[in-house]
């Protein structure tokens, strides 16, 4: 999984596939989901920051655990009206950013998932961390489920 964009189709198919029986699903929170599926990869913002001459990596490493993930969902969703909702839906992207970064074969030590309780870390190492064939199967899984909606959409 080399790129944002597994993540963020993960969670478009799954979101896609759940608004046919649930109307919470609905076009916006999708766009919600979607955003929770980035919330742990807010480290990434050490590159830019490196960019600049700052090296800010050892500060934003903790935004890629499950816990400051569910905090950072918790106080973005306090901008929203229906917090719970909110809170919901950028907690189940978070939660399918984990659950495929725990396949990754990884390079470093894996994920803390029960930290601060545990310091022990996860993988499974079943995908290589640059096998693009996964973008490639997972925008095309997504297009597919966005054409059957639409095709659902202008029968009615």
């Amino acid at each position: 999984m080399p790129d944002w964009i597994v993540h963020i189709g993960v969670v478009y198919i799954i979101c896609r596939i759940l608004y046919v029986k649930y109307d919470i699903f609905n076009h916006p929170n999708i766009s919600l989901a979607m955003i929770g599926s980035l919330i742990p990869d807010i480290v990434k913002l050490g590159m830019v920051t490196e960019y600049f001459g700052l090296d800010l990596w050892d500060y934003l490493l903790v935004f890629h655990l499950p816990l400051t993930s569910l905090i950072v969902a918790a106080l973005f969703s306090l901008f929203f009206c229906k917090k719970k909702i909110a809170w919901g839906l950028l907690t189940l992207g978070l939660s399918t950013h984990f659950v495929l970064d725990l396949l990754l074969i990884n390079i470093g030590e894996g994920i803390y998932l029960f930290f601060p309780l545990n310091w022990q870390t996860f993988h499974f190492d079943i995908i290589s961390p640059d096998d693009y064939y996964l973008s490639m199967i997972t925008l095309t899984v997504a297009f597919l489920v966005f054409a059957a909606g639409y095709y659902k959409k202008i029968q009615k």
